[in-house]
């Protein structure tokens, strides 16, 4: 029998059954949109934690000394980059003016107490030149309503001005210490000479990057202020540089290296242990994409072997009036690539549009960020990648699995003999 005849034919079945039609196509649109938005939402999410580490605290590439990489959970100031005779700012200027250097900013990271209404709470305090920061990463956007969370507000203050005992602080520190923009805190820390000092702040900002994590844990003073409060004028624990682009930071590793003797210079890629825990956790979230998609696969195959089972009688019927078995598995082959097609086509559609217009928009996850722990590194405000190749797959895997799920039964039908499979109701 031809083709073309079956093909019609193939039709003909799909619109008379649109129950039936509406059913298959419902599960292989539903189990390719699923995929679809799990592998945006998942790649969102990775993307999200790796700019917030990069941005707030790695840099593209960061420079210290070898020995403070040792340290450094103890926030050692034992070991800075810059002396009397080579000052941190020499260093700097050397390697802004390197080619494919965008910024280069030193910091001062140091543990401290602050104190407020009674309350302590023990922070990672960063000295940071905030006119370098705002060029590379505009950290005024976590600052007068520009957050993750996107709740303008116009007590939320302004970055410090250099010179000035004024801090930046989280907006979930500060509800620790119950304090407001333009209220003072005592700050106790300890000085690169090991002895102990206390000095008092204004509040002038709330940050609010939207990793709790971050807001709850860390202050921000002006550079020039610790450095003189430390005793490390002229010194900084690290300079974070930022290139163009962070795939482009092993290139700018070479090259700020050869340029810098005795100095590590460490990719953002090798960082800290949030870049160990992100690949980690790509690697758990990728099985649980994987466990999507076996149970999108699942229930497509399903569906359509219960569909293919509850038609043995009808295929009785066409082999007693003459079809062949070939032409039996022809036909609902034909079917199910008229349903494969249409259902993974709309599916990657519907998946792509999902995650194109939440990649721009967003996805509000304010509720379930408040009420998990700090340590959950999630976004109040989640943005899906979109991506072709995604789509690309996403509608093969439903052609593979419908077509898989139709044949299978078909050519088992088939192979039924006519009065055999008349019998069955």
């Amino acid at each position: 029998m031809g083709v073309s005849y079956l093909v019609k034919m193939a039709w003909r079945n799909l619109g008379r059954h649109r129950g039936r039609t509406m059913l298959s196509l419902l599960a292989i649109v539903m189990g390719v949109f699923v995929v679809v938005i799990a592998k945006g939402v998942i790649d969102g999410m990775v993307g999200s934690w790796l700019t917030y580490s990069i941005n707030l605290d790695s840099g593209h590439v960061r420079i210290v000394q070898p020995e403070y990489r040792l340290k450094e959970r103890v926030l050692s100031l034992s070991y800075p980059v810059g002396n009397d005779e080579t000052p941190a700012d020499e260093i700097i200027d050397k390697i802004r003016s390197l080619p494919g250097v965008r910024v280069a900013a030193g910091r001062i990271r140091f543990g401290m107490m602050l104190t407020a209404q009674e309350t302590q709470e023990a922070v990672v305090g960063i000295g940071v030149d905030f006119a370098q920061e705002e060029r590379a990463i505009r950290l005024s956007q976590f600052v007068r309503g520009h957050s993750a969370t996107g709740d303008a507000s116009d007590d939320a203050g302004r970055l410090p001005e250099p010179g000035t005992r004024q801090i930046l602080l989280g907006r979930d520190l500060m509800a620790k210490l119950g304090v407001e923009v333009g209220d003072r805190v005592n700050a106790l820390f300890s000085t690169s000479f090991g002895s102990l000092r206390i000095a008092t702040f204004r509040v002038s900002g709330k940050m609010a990057s939207g990793l709790r994590m971050l807001d709850e844990s860390t202050a921000y003073i002006p550079l020039d202020v610790a450095m003189r409060l430390l005793d490390m004028d002229g010194s900084v624990t690290e300079i974070v540089v930022f290139g163009k682009s962070a795939g482009l930071a092993s290139k700018l590793q070479a090259q700020i290296g050869r340029a810098l003797r005795g100095l590590a210079v460490v990719p953002w890629n090798e960082h800290n242990e949030l870049i160990g825990f992100l690949s980690k956790a790509e690697a758990i979230y990728t099985v649980i994409y994987v466990f999507l998609v076996i149970l999108a696969s699942f229930v497509v195959f399903n569906t359509q072997l219960m569909v293919v089972s509850e038609r043995t009688h009808e295929i009785g019927m066409l082999s007693a009036l003459g079809l062949s078995p070939e032409s039996v598995r022809r036909l609902f082959t034909i079917e199910g690539a008229i349903l494969a097609v249409t259902g993974s086509a709309g599916g990657a559609l519907l998946g792509g549009v999902f995650n194109l217009w939440f990649g721009r928009v967003g996805i509000d996850l304010t509720g379930i960020t408040q009420a998990m722990s700090s340590e959950m590194l999630l976004t109040p405000r989640l943005y899906p990648v979109a991506d072709y190749r995604v789509l690309l797959y996403s509608f093969v895997l439903g052609m593979a699995v419908t077509m898989t799920a139709v044949y299978i039964p078909a050519r088992a039908a088939g192979a039924l003999e006519p009065t055999q499979a008349l019998r069955v109701v």
